[in-house]
Parts: structure tokens; C-alpha cells; sequence
């Protein structure tokens, strides 16, 4: 019997079902899909030694270790999540998200999994490791996350974006073989997007991306008085650019319900499942994506459960 002062949070597994119900009934087949990954994925939470911090750990969602995805117009379920239990080793937890992602859509290819491994050689936080699936219409596909605090190794054509004082801050890999870049910017300032455009293959996408900001946030790349950004580069298996994206908190695009009804009126209407918890505050949003590709602008949006 666990005792009393090292009980489970049963409050966190509860939102999580109850948010899972709802888009369910929204999108039933993938969804199902989706569940039984993410159930596979938190299987740990039942078993972990620190049952009492098990829901509250996680630097990934202030504390809980799973956050969704609200795609608009793309019914289904997307998360990401801790791969394993807060007492282990970040090289356990590598392995471990490995061998979930194999579940989901035959894992990452050789170089890859070499790539996360030579990441994590270099980073000291407890918990680096994360998990996400991607389960739709069009099938399930995954992806896994390593803090990094430099710019890693296959990674070099992101290098020339990054200002003195942008700091790398994670790697995704994917089992198409790409991979993304992340890093914070502190601050925007003049010449930003210049930087960006010296790339002739980055520039329609930085263009577009400017625009973008400017629509969300009401300033672009080089205006000195937006907020700060977070901002990825992501690379296909050839290393050809596919995709440069934007990130912030709905503070900086108006505030949460302007955000949500900016995302509604997107495409969002197809699938507001999400959007609805979101209104009854049983999800809280997280960080606010505009994505840049070839296709256009994709938006997304990360929500804690309640």
C-alpha cells in the first residue's frame, strides 16, 4: 500500500482523461490511436518511486508531464510528453523514448538516434528528454525532443541565424529524418530579418514569417518594441530547408481569448474541442506557433491540462 505522504496525484490523470474524452468525441479513430500511445507513454506515472511529484515535476508544462497540441483544422490528438519516470537517468529516458517512438511510426533513423545521444552528452538538466505523437487523419507519426545548449552537430546551417545573444535551447527529431532548432531571442531588434533573408533559401519563408508577426503580435522581426521570441529552423533528411517558426506566449498576441478566437476563426471551427476546454479553463495555453513552409503560414497552440 503507498502511504498517505507518497500518494499519486490522481488529479492530474483525471484532466488528462477528461480532456481526452472531449477530443474523442471529436475526431474518434485517430484519437483512439492516439490515446493508446499516450497511454504507453505515461505508463510510468503508475509505477514511478516519487508517485507524489509525478504530476508535478515537469519543466515541459509547469509541472505536469504532458502537454496537447490544438492544431486547428486538423482533428486529432497531438501531445508530448515525459518518457519516464522522474528518478531516472537522462540516458534511461533517452532509451525509453526511443523505444516509444518505435511504437509509433518505426522510431528515428541511425543518425538520429546518434544525434540525441551526442545532445544529451552535453546537457546537465535533470529531465531532457521528451516524446510527442502526432495522430490524425493522415496517420501517427513522432517525434523526439533533447535540450541543447549549443548548436548540435548536423545542425550547423542554423548557426549563421543565431545572434551573440540567442541562446540553442532544444533539438527535435523525426522519423522522416529531419530535424529542428530551437532557440530564444531575448529581445527583436533592427536587422533581424535582414539576417534571416541572407539565406536565399530561408528568405520567402522569413518574409512570410515577418508578416505573420506583424499580424499577430503587431511588430516583425526587426521591431525593437515587440516581445521576445522563441524561433526554429527545421531541416528535411537532405538537409533543404522545410520550415521556420515563431514562438510566444498569447500575452504578446492579445491575450488569451483573442487568441483562441483568432485560432477559431482559422480553421478551428473544425475542430474547437480544445478551444472549448481552453474556454472553461480546464486547459491553460502555453506557447502560441506560427510555422512558415512552402504550403504558408500553420498555427498551433501547447495547453496544460487543469
Amino acid at each position: 500500500m503507498v502511504a498517505l505522504d507518497r500518494a499519486p496525484d490522481v488529479t492530474g490523470r483525471a484532466a488528462l482523461d477528461r480532456a481526452l474524452a472531449a477530443l474523442e468525441r471529436e475526431a474518434p479513430e485517430p484519437v483512439a490511436r492516439g490515446r493508446r500511445a499516450l497511454e504507453r507513454a505515461l505508463a510510468w506515472t503508475e509505477r514511478t518511486r516519487w508517485p507524489e511529484i509525478a504530476w508535478q515535476f515537469s519543466p515541459l508544462a509547469d509541472g505536469v508531464p504532458v502537454e496537447l497540441v490544438w492544431r486547428p483544422g486538423r482533428p486529432g490528438l497531438f501531445w508530448t510528453a515525459e518518457p519516464a519516470a522522474p528518478e531516472w537517468s537522462g540516458a534511461r529516458c533517452l532509451t525509453r523514448a526511443l523505444a516509444l517512438l518505435r511504437t509509433i511510426d518505426g522510431g528515428l533513423p541511425c543518425g538520429l538516434r546518434s544525434a540525441a545521444r551526442e545532445a544529451l552528452v552535453h546537457v546537465e538538466e535533470p529531465w531532457p528528454v521528451w516524446a510527442a505523437g502526432r495522430h490524425d487523419a493522415r496517420g501517427d507519426a513522432g517525434k523526439l525532443y533533447v535540450l541543447c545548449r549549443s548548436v548540435p552537430p548536423g545542425a550547423e546551417r542554423a548557426a549563421s541565424l543565431l545572434r551573440a545573444d540567442d541562446q540553442p535551447m532544444m533539438l527535435g527529431l523525426a522519423h522522416d529524418g529531419s530535424r529542428e532548432l530551437y532557440w530564444a531571442r531575448p529581445t527583436r531588434i533592427a536587422g533581424d530579418l535582414w539576417r534571416l533573408c541572407a539565406d536565399p533559401e530561408i528568405e520567402p519563408l522569413a518574409k512570410a514569417l515577418d508578416v505573420a508577426l506583424a499580424d499577430w503580435t503587431g511588430g516583425g522581426f526587426d521591431d525593437e518594441d515587440a516581445s521576445r521570441l522563441g524561433l526554429s529552423l527545421t531541416l528535411d533528411a537532405t538537409g533543404r530547408v522545410a520550415a521556420l517558426a515563431a514562438f510566444m506566449r498569447v500575452s504578446a498576441a492579445g491575450g488569451g481569448e483573442q487568441v483562441r478566437n483568432r485560432l477559431l476563426g482559422a480553421g478551428g471551427e473544425v475542430n474547437p474541442a480544445l478551444a472549448s476546454l481552453w474556454a472553461g479553463r480546464q486547459v491553460r495555453p502555453m506557447l502560441l506557433t506560427l510555422g512558415a513552409t512552402s504550403a504558408g503560414i500553420a498555427t498551433a497552440i501547447g495547453l496544460r491540462i487543469m
